[in-house]
């Protein structure tokens, strides 16, 4: 199963409130990844050196967007290099 973290800030900007959205749309659409919010500061924010939001993390970094949110397409095309395929 991959592991798709979402952080956004609190309140949330309108990119955050996007990748939430985002968020949503993968975890109905793709029931075999694990999808999980971040909303405000946390541990993990460290952990992933994460210094701006938007910020999403497949698999523990090894695909990283930070600073934006990004397009469904590009998402899904970062879920099929993780071998996840619709």
């Amino acid at each position: 199963m991959v592991k798709m973290e979402f952080f956004t800030a609190e309140p949330p900007c309108a990119g955050c409130v996007a990748l939430l959205e985002l968020a949503d749309r993968v975890a109905e659409e793709y029931p075999e990844v694990e999808v999980v919010k971040n909303v405000g500061m946390c541990d993990e924010f460290r952990k992933y050196e994460i210094t701006y939001v938007p910020a999403l993390i497949i698999e523990g970094g090894k695909i990283a967007f930070m600073g934006l949110c990004p397009s469904y397409d590009t998402l899904v095309a970062a879920l099929a290099e993780m071998g996840v395929k619709r």
